[in-house]
């Protein structure tokens, strides 16, 4: 089996949901960070096989973004393109997808990656097509729907994310000192990464128009720093819980996208690997118990790449929300000291399906700004899954 290697990527800045980003098109913004890591690439796209993608609140603007958002971008007519959906885990999936393609030899270049708009997430009603009547002329939210159905609701009820954060606290005796305090400096942190620039090589600015003026989004939006005082007396989201608005991760749009070939591919083009894929793991397991299920992905994708915790160098983990963030962090132990340094979901924002995509994006920008040699990206998603890849610099 030959070596999978990332030879560009390229991500757009994370606005916060109805932000900055707000009035892009999810095929806009796919379009984007696709256009941009094929010019970082230095090659023609019709060398690359397929567009692997991912969006979590899937539409018919477009159904396909993988393939629309890639002619949209005026790269090759020739390269297929599909879209797929594993909620916010759904660009790492792309990746793993790819990687198993190139390994078993069926495709040597493929673009992965994910995008989410949220702000543009629709609002639509049940059945007018079938009936129309006072029982369904209610609209009803995507953006909500997608989250609480991500499992069977028969089975577990309606899960949000602060629901799963209610049980995480009350699985692990965390109280809402110790997970204000958490979200607090994952925060902190993200807020002084973006004002110092930290992302700036990862990032794609984007140019939008406002009235009849031209207006360059060139950094992450980021979410306002609220004292931990401040964090202590906002109310639960659910009576007796002890997740906020403050401490679980603000919606987010933005796409990432990523360049992967085979190691013999890449000596061809004479292109120079950004990295390579070492190793990746895929979890399931209840949905309420995320925390647990993202551990035992993370050892599984360790396993594979044949490395421990004390060889990786930085962790980005996705966090939904500061409880689940501190438990898992409890479940690194001294690993959780290099997770995260830059921040996280809480300060930047979770944009979906491009979560993911965005952290590895930014991890392979700072192995090489580093030195660093291995970096492991995490994201627990919705319906109880958790997916991990390392990345060796």
């Amino acid at each position: 089996m030959q070596d999978v290697v990332i030879v560009s990527a390229a991500r757009t800045p994370l606005g916060l949901y109805m932000g900055s980003l707000a009035d892009q098109r999810s095929q806009d913004l796919a379009a984007h960070s696709m256009k941009e890591a094929m010019a970082r690439a230095g090659f023609d796209s019709a060398e690359i096989d397929i567009c692997i993608y991912s969006e979590a609140k899937q539409s018919s603007f477009p159904a396909n973004v993988g393939r629309h958002g890639w002619l949209l971008a005026g790269l090759s007519e020739d390269a297929g393109g599909f879209t797929m959906n594993t909620l916010c885990g759904g660009a790492i999936q792309t990746m793993v997808s790819g990687f198993n393609k190139i390994a078993a030899g069926e495709y040597q270049a493929i673009m992965a990656g994910g995008i989410e708009t949220n702000s543009q997430a629709q609002y639509y009603l049940v059945h007018p097509r079938y009936k129309l009547g006072p029982d369904n002329l209610c609209f009803h939210d995507s953006k909500v729907d997608v989250e609480i159905n991500a499992q069977p609701s028969s089975i577990y009820g309606e899960l949000s994310s602060a629901r799963i954060a209610d049980t995480i606290a009350f699985n692990n005796g965390l109280n809402r000192m110790a997970i204000d305090e958490y979200a607090y400096g994952s925060r902190e942190r993200a807020i002084t990464a973006i004002k110092n620039g930290v992302m700036k090589e990862a990032i794609a600015p984007v140019t939008k128009k406002v009235k009849k003026a031209e207006v360059l989004v060139d950094n992450d939006q980021g979410a306002q720093l609220e004292s931990v005082d401040k964090l202590l007396v906002k109310p639960a989201i659910y009576q007796g819980g002890t997740a906020t608005d403050g401490n679980t991760a603000p919606l987010a749009d933005g796409s990432a996208s990523l360049i992967m070939l085979s190691a013999d591919k890449a000596a061809k083009l004479g292109v120079q690997p950004l990295g390579k894929i070492a190793g990746f793991g895929i979890a399931a397991g209840n949905p309420q118990l995320l925390d647990k299920t993202s551990a035992k992905s993370i050892q599984k994708a360790l396993q594979m790449a044949g490395v421990t915790l004390e060889e990786v160098d930085f962790i980005d983990y996705h966090e939904p929300s500061a409880a689940y963030g501190l438990s898992l962090a409890r479940l690194l132990g001294d690993a959780s000291q290099k997770a995260n340094v830059d921040g996280g979901s809480l300060g930047f924002g979770h944009a979906g399906a491009a979560t993911g995509g965005a952290l590895v994006v930014n991890m392979l920008y700072r192995l090489q700004r580093t030195g660093g040699t291995y970096g492991l990206v995490n994201v627990g998603a919705l319906g109880g899954q958790a997916l991990s890849i390392v990345v060796k610099n």
